[in-house]
């Protein structure tokens, strides 16, 4: 398997030191050439300087990036992409940990079809739960935890929407909105990345992290707003009626559902705004069915 494509890797680390070494002995197995970027995204525990004793162990070109402050997935992710210049980027997670074929083979698979804008690797143990077509790999949306990005595509759009999303939901905010522009989202099954973290089944996992829950609340109220279509509303009711209503969730997650249920209406006139100039369109891939929303 060969390409020729200039790729750049992306991670963001935020207090992420314990991680460090896995990651470089991990990605320094990479099959292909690259050009890796690192933020370290206001991180306290002393990251920066682990990564700056590990990065030069590198053979390919590594340029480190520093924040004062977290920046968030969105906004950091958009600041590598301005540093960087290859024809795709690969966006990894930082406890992500990749097959030395994965970013070679991904690349492979996009420069298959230049309508491409997207392809994620397949996460292990556990897949996001969605729709992927077998014949064609075709898919609702990709994961940013491991997924590569075509240049042309990611700047057509202007990047991740870093008004709306600090993390979570901005992966499907740009998956369907490349949807919904021309271009393709796919799953590539035979890049592996390994990634406890990914689409874990678990349901239990979620609710032990309330902290969290906030932005994944809030994230998937915008979600609906932008990509909501006539009938949609039902989708909306069962969400929230599982949020509010169910025993899964303790009642200071359920207090900070209400908070961001507040916080996101500040965005409405922001999100009609920018509501994609197809949004009712019933396009076949944009499934909000197939996302927090229906959890």
């Amino acid at each position: 398997m060969e390409s020729t494509a200039r790729i750049d890797v992306l991670t963001l680390f935020h207090n992420d030191r314990r991680r460090v070494g896995s990651f470089v002995d991990a990605l320094g197995r990479t099959s292909i050439p690259i050009t890796l970027h690192v933020l370290d995204n206001g991180s306290a525990d002393g990251t920066a300087d682990a990564l700056a004793a590990r990065l030069p162990e590198f053979e390919f070109p590594v340029r480190m990036h520093r924040s004062m402050r977290n920046l968030g997935f969105a906004a950091g992710m958009n600041r590598l992409a301005r540093q960087a210049d290859g024809e795709f980027m690969f966006l990894l997670n930082s406890d992500a940990r990749p097959a030395p074929d994965v970013i070679e083979r991904l690349a492979a698979r996009a420069r298959s079809d230049a309508r491409i804008g997207i392809c994620e690797a397949r996460q292990a143990p556990h897949a996001h739960p969605k729709a992927v077509d077998p014949a064609t790999g075709e898919t609702t949306w990709c994961s940013g935890a491991a997924a590569l990005i075509r240049r042309a595509a990611f700047e057509e759009l202007g990047g991740f929407d870093e008004t709306l999303y600090f993390m979570y939901c901005e992966d499907i905010d740009l998956s369907w909105r490349l949807w919904l522009n021309g271009w393709k989202c796919v799953h590539v099954p035979d890049a592996i990345v390994e990634h406890p973290a990914g689409g874990s089944p678990d349901p239990g996992r979620a609710a032990r992290r309330p902290s969290r829950h906030y932005f994944s609340f809030r994230n998937s109220l915008f979600i609906y707003h932008r990509f909501r279509k006539p009938g949609d509303g039902r989708v909306l009711a069962g969400f929230l009626s599982k949020r509010f209503a169910s025993r899964r969730y303790s009642f200071l997650s359920k207090a900070l559902f209400a908070i961001a249920f507040v916080d996101h209406i500040r965005y409405i006139p922001y999100l009609r705004r920018t509501r994609p100039r197809d949004g009712y369109r019933d396009h076949p891939w944009v499934r909000l069915n197939e996302t927090s929303l229906a959890e």
